[in-house]
């Protein structure tokens, strides 16, 4: 993405700025950056009807600059498409004042988004999509007798590219001549996929994942067939890039056991994805080890923020994409707070393996320099749920039901080893948010 002019300023941070889209990442960093209420203007195309002298009607399409407040956006990765929609606020000699239009916003072109305050985590956000050492891209392959994914892990998104589904004879062995004819085929397939859909110029690596030997019998059918086709003679030149590694099946969700993978870390140290791997197994070891030490949920992670005790914060950036400027605002001002308190700041993409299971809970979550008790996460949720609606009300009732748990034995301030709880007054900031799930560098901290 390139920021052709950048015009923000005041306090209140409101202003515009004007980028060139390069590539589908750029799209899925625009789907992060907008907002329902931002102003989007770019080149479109609109069916324009025109009445003749003789009364009839003609229509044709035209290219036109419009502006457009957004009230929706879609972004579909797979095709690489984003749409928003809204009504048009520019006077338009073909499109009236007020009337809705939807815009597909496509590569190479200019876009101007305008926002009523570009807050700390949009300008971040701009910066990295700008910044064009960041594509390390890797491609993964996981593989299992018959069945195949072939994805393209990009600095924000799992990418689907090749799905590969081929019958292989359960009975016989593999030397006979129809289950070995299998094989090939399966194994053709797969070779096929790679050279259509892996760039070796781009990619830093392939890496090739199975259980047993499948992987290694894949590898061993590439180079047999390299070195007598010329359609596969070029991957003699990118040997060093395909890695073989450990991975339980061939479905998609065994990606992440592959970029998990400690043989592997040395590769992908500078990717996204690999760092989004690395936050969040570090988050699942706390809670396996230390479960006062790893908490999750908005209400939790602010009463630990208030306290000074996070050490590393993790949240999906679906987050900031809510309706409610006053949710966005929410997380926003925990992300500000965490930095100032010296805690690293991991933002994850919804669309990387690790960001879909950090969605699961609820998409915020915290490693701890120190642990909270029980009791008084709860009550800092508590105060925080009164402070959301301006009034002691939500305070009161979150505290009495924090006292009659007390008092059931629902609630100790001691470890029982039973896992975090889901306290009075957690979710009363979130009902309004969508859940989902880019590793966003906050200030360093020191090791937990």
């Amino acid at each position: 993405m390139q920021i052709l002019h950048r015009d923000v300023s005041g306090k209140d941070g409101s202003g515009s700025v004007k980028l060139m889209v390069e590539q589908t990442d750029d799209l899925w960093h625009l789907y992060n950056l907008i907002v329902q209420g931002d102003s989007v203007r770019t080149t479109t195309e609109r069916k324009v009807h025109k009445e003749l002298a003789s009364g009839a009607t003609d229509s044709q399409r035209m290219k036109l600059n419009l502006t457009v407040t957004v009230d929706k956006l879609d972004f579909d990765a797979e095709a690489g498409e984003l749409r928003l929609s809204g009504r048009n606020t520019e006077e338009n000699p073909f499109v009236k004042l007020g009337a809705f239009h939807t815009l597909d916003l496509q590569l190479h072109r200019t876009i101007v988004v305008t926002k009523l305050q570009w807050d700390a985590l949009a300008l971040a956000r701009l910066a990295d999509a700008a910044d064009a050492a960041k594509d390390a891209d890797v491609a993964v392959l996981v593989l299992q007798p018959g069945v195949a994914h072939l994805c393209l892990i990009t600095p924000s998104l799992t990418l689907t590219r090749a799905k590969v589904i081929v019958p292989i004879p359960r009975k016989g062995r593999r030397g006979d001549g129809g289950a070995q004819r299998a094989y090939d085929k399966f194994h053709e397939a797969l070779l096929q996929a790679v050279l259509r859909h892996v760039d070796f110029s781009r990619v830093s690596a392939l890496l090739v994942g199975s259980p047993g030997f499948g992987a290694d019998d894949f590898l061993a059918y590439v180079w047999a067939q390299a070195a007598k086709r010329d359609d596969a003679r070029a991957l003699f030149a990118h040997r060093a890039k395909m890695v073989r590694c450990r991975a339980s099946c061939g479905f998609r969700h065994a990606v992440r056991e592959v970029l998990s993978d400690p043989e592997t870390a040395a590769q992908l140290s500078s990717t996204r994805a690999a760092g989004e791997v690395a936050a969040f197994d570090a988050f699942l070891a706390m809670l396996g080890r230390n479960i006062d030490r790893a908490i999750y949920g908005y209400a939790h992670v602010r009463a630990a923020c208030d306290h000074g005790a996070l050490n590393t914060l993790l949240l999906s950036d679906s987050l900031f994409r809510a309706q409610s400027i006053a949710v966005r605002r929410q997380y926003v001002a925990l992300v500000e707070d965490a930095q100032q308190a010296g805690a690293a700041v991991s933002l994850f993409s919804a669309m990387h393996p690790a960001g879909e299971q950090l969605a699961q809970l609820s998409g915020v979550a915290a490693v701890l320099r120190f642990p909270l008790a029980d009791l008084l996460l709860a009550e800092s949720a508590a105060e925080r749920a009164g402070a959301a609606d301006g009034s002691t009300a939500s305070a009161d009732l979150a505290a009495g039901a924090v006292d009659a748990a007390m008092a059931a034995g629902e609630l100790s301030s001691d470890d029982d080893g039973e896992g975090p709880r889901v306290l009075p007054g957690a979710g009363i900031l979130e009902g309004d948010m969508r859940f989902g799930s880019d590793v966003w560098a906050g200030s360093d901290a020191g090791p937990f």
